[in-house]
């Protein structure tokens, strides 16, 4: 190789200018990675990287948010919170331990030389007192002594106690919502929480700016459709039913029928809210959860409603149909009794409404066929659930559509062989008294923050589909009118008022039989006078002794709660001279014991008594009330044969 093509190659090898580019370019991606790295330290892990810087020089207690408060519709205050204070001490920041004990003993009544030594130890902070007043704590900072600091602590309070414990529910012990308008709204009910900051050192010594407050949100208020003071009406109701009948339960709820809002919701047993048995699970679980949304039962005769005005609005039937009772009827072989043994003879479509009899109702319900029967079930809500704002709801339980046998069939037509929740029957009869469209039953009325202004935006459809006409609502009304002024439901009669309804007497089953003595006795009623468009359900779980039909259990209860609605609301009776007939004057009541069966009912019928028959005896055997008691002809009175 010659010296000329070695020194060209030297010179390629070793020449500054060709490596230029590649120095460059090499510095370029070190800048470019040190700047990625500062962007990603500065911007996207910065504020992660100042708060654990934050974290390391700041000792924080946090502030619990105020939970929102639950208020009825006229703003009276359900359930509320409360505030009290935890208090520590740190003792890095504390130079006059001594002092401080002295005060906390002063104050808490502890004693001096195990709180000295509890606030002297090593360590960054210790809890001293819980549950401190306002008073107290502002007594302790009057002081001046350093190292004490506080946390707020927020805990549940329920104003009446024991009051609408299943449509309020509780909270736990954190302040979350577990049962009742607590859970249901607690997204709405949680603020959310603040912060107490304090600049420190290592060991806890503060220095810097001291202490930085970050305030807590309060959580909205829930206003609800309930009545504070028609519950405390519901209240005295179930307690004379359990003084009167010693029951295994009872339960009531009244409800607007025309938007479904829940005025009331009343249930026995419960317990106070501000005393809750959480070491007692079995009865915290029986007497949280709600029966009238959560239970199912079968509920007799009150399901009548529903099947005449299904069979009037389909045509299948019509008000001057006559029928005749022999006492039972025959369906696929089997013989199906009348409630009235003895039978109610020839009759038309209202006396049959009017006196209950299950033949009528059995003879709607074939003549309508399963799949129209069914259609309407399902078009009144029974067969889902109402979508009522509370834990818990179940929906009714029914046989299969194409299971259904003819028998079947007949028994639902009075209200056997159905299962469903008190919740579901309000709503869907509550369609059949306002006119024939469906309703939502609902507790919330709106939202208000804690300045009091209402949140937009949230709210319930009150109202649904159309269910029957207006025309056969308004046959329906004037029926069951007649059940509260000549029927069995006279117990619920007010007089100057206009009041319908539907007794209710069940039996219960037990291992797929019937419980013997075991009944469930129940009255729905309606307010027909204007202003006052309630409908209230009555149900008497198991009342004890010998009465237990519904028109002389559940059905005085409801004229009871009626009576006392009316002047709640001070709307003035309206009489019409027909008062006399239905009411009458107080007399004592005859002996019918010994009498033949027949001849009691007809001295009953002249004294304008209503009668039930227990038994199929042709001889009264007993009575109830008994001989001598006052009544007035709103007493429905049972003979026992």
């Amino acid at each position: 190789m010659t010296r000329k093509k070695v020194n060209e190659q030297t010179n390629h090898l070793y020449n500054p200018t060709k490596r230029l580019p590649a120095v460059i370019l090499l510095v370029v991606f070190l800048f470019l990675a040190v700047f990625a790295k500062m962007f990603a330290v500065m911007i996207v892990e910065g504020g992660e990287l100042q708060m654990k810087a934050l974290n390391q020089w700041m000792r924080d207690l946090p502030t619990d948010a105020p939970r929102g408060s639950i208020l009825d519709r006229n703003g009276n205050v359900l359930a509320s919170t409360a505030t009290r204070y935890n208090l520590y001490v740190r003792p890095s920041a504390t130079p006059d331990k001594p002092a401080v004990a002295k005060l906390l003993c002063e104050v808490f009544g502890y004693e001096y030389e195990k709180t000295l030594e509890k606030i002297s130890k090593r360590t960054s902070e210790v809890t001293v007192a819980t549950q401190v007043t306002k008073e107290q704590l502002n007594y302790i900072y009057e002081t001046g002594l350093d190292g004490i600091y506080y946390a707020e602590d927020n805990y549940r309070y329920y104003p009446y106690g024991d009051f609408m414990t299943q449509v309020l529910g509780f909270c736990s012990s954190d302040g979350f919502g577990q049962t009742g308008i607590e859970s249901y709204y607690n997204k709405y009910l949680t603020g959310v929480n603040g912060q107490i900051m304090t600049e420190t050192d290592l060991i806890g010594k503060e220095f810097g700016n001291g202490t930085y407050y970050l305030p807590s949100i309060a959580g909205l208020d829930v206003v609800t459709t309930l009545d504070a003071t028609v519950q405390q009406i519901v209240d005295g109701a179930i307690a004379t039913a359990v003084a009167r009948f010693n029951p295994k339960g009872v339960a009531c709820i009244v409800m607007d029928y025309n938007t479904g809002g829940v005025v009331a919701l009343s249930e026995y047993p419960s317990f106070d809210l501000n005393n809750v048995p959480r070491d007692d699970l079995e009865t915290l679980f029986l007497h949280s959860k709600s029966s009238i949304v959560s239970s199912v039962y079968e509920p007799g005769s009150t399901f009548k409603i529903l099947t005449s005005a299904a069979a009037l609005d389909s045509g299948a039937v019509t008000v001057s149909d006559r029928y005749y009772c022999s006492g039972s009827k025959t369906v696929d072989g089997q013989r199906i009794r009348c409630w009235k043994a003895k039978g109610h003879g020839s009759i038309d479509f209202a006396q049959g409404v009017e006196g209950s009899c299950n033949c009528v109702f059995m003879d709607c319900a074939l003549r309508m066929g399963t799949n129209k029967f069914y259609d309407y079930l399902a078009g009144f809500g029974l067969t889902r659930k109402t979508g009522i704002d509370m834990t818990g709801e179940t929906s009714g339980i029914f046989i299969a559509r194409d299971a259904v046998k003819t028998v079947d069939l007949a028994r639902i037509g009075f209200g056997q062989a159905v299962a469903v929740t008190p919740i579901g029957l309000i709503s869907a009869t509550s369609a059949v008294m306002n006119g024939g469209t469906k309703v939502t039953p609902h507790l919330l009325s709106g939202l208000k923050d804690i300045n009091g202004k209402t949140v937009s935006g949230v709210g319930v459809t009150t109202q649904g589909d159309r269910v029957i006409s207006q025309a056969t609502s308004d046959t329906m009304r004037t029926l069951l009118e007649s059940v509260v002024t000549t029927g069995s439901g006279k117990g619920a009669y007010v007089p100057g008022y206009h009041i319908a309804g539907k007794t209710g007497t069940a039996q219960k089953y037990s291992g797929g039989s019937i419980a013997s003595g075991k009944y469930i006795s129940s009255f729905l009623g309606f307010s027909l006078t204007e202003g006052a468009n309630y409908a209230v359900l009555m149900i008497v779980d198991e009342p004890q002794g010998y009465m237990y039909y519904g028109s002389q259990v559940a059905a005085p209860l409801v004229g009871d709660i009626f009576a006392s609605l009316f002047d709640y609301l001070a709307i003035d009776p309206v009489y019409t001279g027909e008062e006399e007939k239905i009411v009458g004057q107080e007399f004592t009541l005859p002996d019918f014991t010994g009498m033949s069966l027949a001849q009691a009912r007809n001295e009953l019928a002249k004294l304008g008594l209503y009668c039930e028959v227990d038994g199929e005896g042709s001889e009264v055997k007993g009575q109830y009330p008994f001989a001598g008691v006052t009544v007035d002809k709103r007493n429905a009175v049972m003979l026992i044969t």
